[in-house]
């Protein structure tokens, strides 16, 4: 601490003879540098200041504010869990301006890809469409099918004519199963515990395959309802 502040510490000084030195050095130091008043002069005072680090952190992350678009054309596929997917997507203004131009724009689809190998989306095995508008970036999907694959495209429909904007990557979808007890363990607990859960009060469907559904994104719905 002594040599961040630059102060001079004479040879066989005690501990608090040290501590003496330092605090002073740092006063001295905080007051000279406290009156250039630069941003970038405070975030250096704070490495040596335990008490504001934390005001520090806030300070930083209310000063970072995220784009609303990075103006790439580009869609991504997150699995959520075996019966969910989660996509987003970025249009480039070019784009979208040719669409709102465009007087026979009917919208954008996203087109979900279902397949047992990662090939190209032409020669995927089954697929749905979800449409969607210029004003939707994110959408939650609902997986019909599980131990598969699925890639997503977004997909521009003008008039009679598809235009595909961009292919998401692959995500592989596990079977959703409970797995069973490890031997010598006792399945009555582990029956219990998952009673509390409330999962035998949902009426969930057994697996099977289910029609697709234009499923809003969750956050957005519960601002319209609630």
């Amino acid at each position: 601490m002594a040599d961040n502040y630059g102060a001079e510490v004479p040879d066989n000084v005690t501990r608090d003879e040290l501590e003496e030195i330092v605090a002073e050095a740092a006063e001295e130091w905080q007051a000279e540098h406290r009156r250039a008043d630069s941003h970038s002069i405070r975030m250096e005072e704070t490495k040596y200041d335990i008490q504001a680090v934390g005001e520090t952190e806030n300070r930083v992350a209310e000063e970072v504010e995220l784009p609303e678009s990075y103006n790439e054309t580009r869609i991504v596929l997150m699995l959520r869990d075996p019966s969910w997917a989660f996509a987003y997507w970025d249009l480039r203004a070019t784009d979208r301006h040719e669409f709102q131009r465009s007087g026979d724009f009917e919208g954008l689809v996203l087109r979900v890809y279902s397949m047992e190998h990662d090939v190209p989306v032409e020669e995927a095995q089954q697929r749905f469409d979800i449409p969607v508008t210029l004003l939707d970036s994110r959408w939650y999907i609902n997986l019909p099918d599980q131990e598969t694959l699925y890639r997503i495209a977004l997909v521009g429909v003008t008039g009679h004519e598809e235009k595909r904007l961009a292919v998401s990557n692959v995500i592989a979808v596990p079977r959703a199963t409970i797995a069973e007890a490890a031997p010598g363990e006792d399945q009555g607990i582990g029956d219990a515990l998952i009673a509390q859960t409330g999962i035998h009060d949902l009426d969930l469907p057994p697996v099977s395959r289910r029609i697709p559904q234009r499923i809003l994104d969750l956050i957005d719905e519960d601002l319209l309802f609630n």
